[in-house]
C-alpha cells in the first residue's frame, strides 16, 4: 500500500477517522505468530481479554519479515519493539487502548511513516515518538496526559498531524504551548483539537506552515481576525 497522504486522501478504513476500523487484508486472531501466511502484510495483535488467557507466542518468527507493512496493537514493550526494528518494510504502527506507564522509545522503526496513537491511558509524556526521523503522519487521538508538545519539533519530516484529546470540543487538558509546531514545516494537514493553557489562542506558530493544505482547528482561533489572517498567510491553504 502507498501510504503516503494518509490522511489528506482519507485512506484509513474511517475517512478522518483514523483509529477506527481494521484495515482491508488484515490477518487477526492469530496468536501462533509461526502460523501467520507467509504473504501477510497487515498484522492485527489485539490485546486478548483477560478471561480468555492467551497470549501471543513465537515473536521470533517474525523477525526479518519483508511483507509485513503494518501492525496494530494495544501494548508495545521493548521485546516487541526490538522484533519489529528487524522489519524492513514496517511502515505502518497503531497503537490503541494502551495502558502501560510507559512506551518504549519508538526511534528503532527507522521505516515507519504513519503512526496511529489513540485510548492512551497512562503514560506521562509522548518523549516516546523523539526521533523517527522519517515519520510522514502522526495522529493522536486522546493521550489522556498529553501537555508538553515538544517532542513534535524533532519529526521534521512530517506531512500530516492530528492532535485531539478525544473530549468534547477541546475539553480535555490544555496543552503548554501550540510553539512546536512551528518547527514542523513540510506540514500539508493538520488538525489541533486541543486548548492551549491560560486560554492562549495566538496563532503566530501556524504561519510558519507555508506547505498547509488542510487545516481543522477550533472556532475559538479563528476568531478576532485570525481566520483572515491564516488564509492570507498560507498560501495553499484550502480549508478551513
Amino acid at each position: 500500500m502507498n501510504w503516503n497522504n494518509y490522511l489528506l486522501e482519507q485512506k484509513s478504513p474511517v475517512a478522518d477517522y483514523a483509529h477506527l476500523g481494521v484495515l482491508e487484508g488484515a490477518v487477526r486472531g492469530i496468536f501462533d505468530l509461526s502460523t501467520i501466511p507467509t504473504d501477510t502484510t497487515i498484522l492485527e495483535m489485539s490485546t486478548p481479554l483477560k478471561k480468555f488467557k492467551l497470549s501471543y507466542t513465537n515473536l521470533s518468527s517474525l523477525n526479518g519479515n519483508k511483507s509485513i507493512e503494518a501492525i496494530s496493537l494495544g501494548e508495545i514493550d521493548n521485546e516487541r519493539l526490538t522484533v519489529f526494528s528487524t522489519l524492513p518494510n514496517l511502515k505502518y504502527l497503531q497503537l490503541s487502548i494502551n495502558k502501560q506507564n510507559e512506551i518504549p522509545n519508538l526511534s528503532s522503526l527507522k521505516n515507519l511513516e504513519v503512526l496511529i496513537l489513540s485510548g492512551i491511558k497512562k503514560v506521562e509524556n509522548i518523549n516516546f515518538i523523539k526521533g523517527l526521523a522519517n515519520l510522514k503522519t502522526l495522529y493522536i487521538q486522546e493521550i489522556n496526559n498529553m501537555y508538553d508538545l515538544e517532542p513534535l519539533s524533532s519529526l521534521t519530516n512530517l506531512e500530516e498531524l492530528f492532535l485531539d484529546h478525544g473530549k468534547m470540543s477541546g475539553t480535555g487538558q490544555a496543552v503548554k504551548s501550540m510553539q512546536p509546531i512551528s518547527k514542523l514545516t513540510n506540514l500539508k494537514y493538520l488538525a489541533f483539537i486541543l486548548n492551549i493553557e491560560k486560554k492562549n489562542y495566538d496563532i503566530t506558530p501556524l504561519l510558519f506552515l507555508k506547505k498547509l493544505q488542510k487545516l481543522h482547528i477550533l472556532p475559538r482561533y479563528l476568531e478576532n481576525g485570525n481566520r483572515e489572517k491564516l488564509l492570507n498567510e498560507l498560501p495553499l491553504l484550502t480549508e478551513l
